[in-house]
């Protein structure tokens, strides 16, 4: 469906016309192709027939009408199944294929499938206006086939099903004028300025975002944490929003802090003018109440069309105050039995900024909760995309695959209860004996290989051909067998994309490597993208990670000042804190921990580790030193509201504060910037040493091992130590003493990975040196 909200068209198909709803809705949960492939021969079977008995019948006929409805252009475009000569005029025969027994009485049929007669209908008026029919009387007729026995029954329209053409158009009228209302509100609403008065490079970042976004689709800009960056970007967009450039906006990150602190920005600037929606994932969406329990997957929608018509919602009428809040759809859920999780999605279409998860654009289970939304138009969307650094490893993960063998064998056995083929079986059962089979933490050899692609491209033929009882197999099942054609593709995909291995006994996993030609296809459909992170340098290297060419990229890099001397910083070469080294230091960095506390009274210090285990061993050597240091260690699990409620306790009861590296306290909380001013990193915390890692190194495009090396460990390690350091300076005025508790950052390898403002040439080589330098 495409909409001209200014000109007052839109452009769809029959099919999309009889099917909309204006609601959330769904028939099932199965996907089958094998119920495709045969209501296809069930079609050609029935064209057969009618050909037998009407000669000059038309089949798959293609056809197009306009029809105006006020104030608003219909382009409706489809293809009629058959259109049957009769002695009256023209018959139209729609042929649908169902699982329901037939036969069946009339009235059932039409109140169980209403979008087939919809549909007929649709086609009657279409051809009703056309010239070469208009003349001629039209009937239409709907051929149910079950597909199981080929009983059939054919129902003929009458005159209740005759308006459900009219009935259609009405219900997608009050949809069309939202969206040219959304216009209007996007042209008429007030922008506030994202900061009433402008920062030191605050200014000359406006200006080169603006130039930049001339120059290509895709704007990489990277800004300070704390510069202002989302607000600069967000006044940018909304901009270019009201100017007609775009006519939605979706922010994506990958950090829940950073969607709450991108919504309180909003707020200041749009007040109630725009609608905005924040897409929180299925499982926030849960509730357990005396109508509606989630079950966490599909089923949760089972009897969603009956609850939405005993609710008689209007998705536009369920915004407050311009949003439409996780709260208030648990709410509705619980009084209707509607599951809050598609009421969000409803309302997505009524809104005119996106708030969310970078899966939903980039995951492949996930996007479609955007890409399908009712009316969305990648082509008239501005993509803004926040912690970019993220993307192109979380954006591997989605498209890794994995494949355990004892839950293929639960699988097996659902798939059984439920009338599936003794061979699709017999496959399934070879895969998991061949998976468990493999030694454990070793990638896939030659022969192994073409064996798992073998086994995997053999089932999904037949997957696809497989007729069981899609409706009553549990979804947990059907989405494991469907792993199994992803897992396929991979198999058949680039060597160097893919890393097939056994992680441990009886699971099988494909870890992408390289996620830049699928990062590359989800952005080429948008108007324009910006890409914005503290951490995207070296640009060459995070754009071809992205699959971008140089020429379809421009940088908007913002320049502060006072952050060049904002940071004080040594190198503690006392220490080293290498695996193999690192315990005979244990009580030297306790001891450091406590003596730096000792120089801040009154305000925590914050350490940073490489892991939890090396946080837990510190702790117990330092409460063992002092045991009146009072010590919080970061925990792990803890939701969006109890980590910011964490700091907060925290940064009033603790002396120190002991946080782990890449993690969302050390990436998403933003509550230490200004408060704490004492930092020590206890080591560069580099990625694990595993076979992924060295799968890595090995596939690296550079002869060298140091460009390897780099690349691979040192480079993610510094970009852990940038987000969690550029967090505590956030202002003009702001700073901080930082201690980089390890010999390997006077490293020049090291050393030169670091930004300006981080690197320093006062190395500690004794503890005499750590005490004169803390007196400084």
């Amino acid at each position: 469906m495409q909409i001209d909200p200014m000109q007052r068209s839109v452009q769809l198909s029959a099919r999309e016309l009889a099917l909309f709803r204006n609601q959330a809705g769904t028939r099932g949960h199965g996907h089958s192709p094998w119920r495709a492939a045969v209501g296809q021969q069930w079609h050609k079977s029935a064209e057969a027939s009618s050909h037998a008995t009407h000669p000059d019948a038309q089949f798959e006929l293609s056809v197009s009408a306009n029809w105006q409805e006020r104030n608003w252009l219909f382009k409706i475009n489809g293809r009629i199944d058959q259109l049957l000569p009769d002695a009256q005029g023209l018959r139209i025969r729609e042929v649908k294929t169902i699982r329901s027994p037939l036969p069946a009485p009339d009235e059932a049929l039409i109140a169980d499938y209403p979008e087939y007669f919809a549909q007929a209908a649709i086609y009657r008026a279409m051809l009703q206006v056309l010239p070469e029919y208009c003349e001629q009387s039209i009937s239409a007729e709907v051929l149910f086939i079950n597909i199981e026995n080929g009983a059939q029954q054919t129902v003929l329209l009458q005159a209740p099903e005759h308006a459900l053409f009219e009935q259609q158009i009405e219900q997608l009228l009050p949809f069309l004028d939202e969206r040219h209302a959304s216009l209007n509100r996007l042209r008429h609403s007030t922008v506030h300025p994202a900061f009433e008065t402008l920062r030191p490079g605050q200014a000359e970042l406006f200006h080169t975002l603006h130039q930049a976004a001339l120059q290509a689709k895709v704007v990489l800009t990277q800004a300070p944490t704390g510069f202002g960056k989302t607000g600069i970007i967000l006044e940018h967009a909304l901009k270019h929003m009201q100017d007609g450039l775009y006519d939605r906006c979706i922010y994506l990150s990958s950090k829940s802090t950073g969607q709450l602190e991108t919504i309180r920005q909003l707020k200041k600037m749009i007040g109630h003018d725009m609608r905005y929606i924040q897409m929180r994932n299925r499982h926030e969406h849960r509730i357990d109440s005396e109508r509606h329990s989630c079950s966490g997957d599909e089923t949760c929608d089972a009897e969603i069309g009956q609850h939405w018509q005993e609710a008689a919602l209007k998705p536009s009428e369920l915004f407050i105050d311009g949003t439409f809040e996780l709260s208030h759809a648990k709410e509705i859920g619980a009084d209707t039995g509607i599951c809050p999780y598609s009421l969000t999605k409803a309302c997505l279409p009524y809104a005119e900024i996106w708030i969310g998860d970078s899966n939903y654009v980039f995951a492949p289970d996930s996007r479609s909760v955007f890409m399908d939304a009712l009316g969305f138009d990648p082509q008239r969307t501005l993509l803004i995309i926040d912690e970019a650094h993220n993307l192109p490893d979380r954006t591997a993960d989605s498209l890794s695959v994995e494949l355990c063998s004892a839950d293929l064998l639960f699988a097996i056995e659902e798939l059984r209860q439920h009338g599936a083929p003794r061979r699709l079986l017999a496959t399934a059962n070879e895969l998991c004996r061949w998976i468990d089979s493999l030694s454990a933490d070793q990638p896939l050899n030659g022969n192994q290989l073409y064996m798992g692609q073998d086994l995997c491209e053999d089932f999904a033929d037949q997957l696809q051909s497989a007729a069981f009882d899609y409706e009553a197999t549990a979804p947990f099942a059907l989405q494991l067998i469907w792993s199994i054609p992803r897992l396929a593709e991979t198999f058949a995909a680039p060597t160097q994309q893919f890393l097939h291995w056994t992680p441990q006994p009886g699971r099988l996993s494909a870890t992408c490597l390289d996620a830049s030609d699928w990062i590359a296809n989800c952005l080429a459909p948008f108007a324009g993208t910006v890409m914005m992170s503290a951490t995207l340098a070296p640009f060459d290297h995070f754009r071809e990670s992205c699959g971008l060419t140089q020429q379809s990229v421009t940088i908007a890099q913002a320049q502060a000042p006072w952050r060049d001397d904002a940071y004080k910083v040594a190198i503690d070469c006392r220490i080293d804190t290498r695996l193999r080294s690192r315990e005979r230091y244990y009580e030297a960095t306790a001891r450091t921990v406590a003596q730096f506390s000792d120089h801040s009274p009154g305000t925590p210090i914050a350490v940073f580790f490489a892991s939890y285990q090396y946080a837990e061993n510190i702790q117990a050597y330092l409460e063992a030193l002092d045991p009146s240091l009072r010590v919080q260690r970061q925990t792990r699990g803890l939701d969006l509201s109890e980590q910011s409620s964490f700091i907060a306790e925290c940064l009033l009861t603790s002396d120190v504060l002991f946080l782990i590296l890449g993690s969302s306290f050390a990436e998403g909380i933003d509550q230490l910037g200004g408060v704490v001013d004492h930092i020590m990193i206890v080591g560069p915390a580099l990625p694990e040493v595993n076979l992924i890692q060295k799968t890595r190194i090995e596939n690296h495009a550079s002869f060298s091992r140091e460009d390897a090396f780099r690349d691979v460990y040192i480079r993610p390690a510094m970009r852990r130590i940038h987000q969690a350091l550029g967090r505590i300076v956030r202002a003009p005025g702001q700073s901080a003493r930082v201690l980089l508790h390890c010999k390997r950052f006077s490293e020049t390898s090291y050393l030169i990975e670091l930004a300006p403002e981080y690197q320093s040439d006062c190395e500690l080589h004794n503890d005499e040196a750590f005490a004169q330098w803390l007196e400084q």
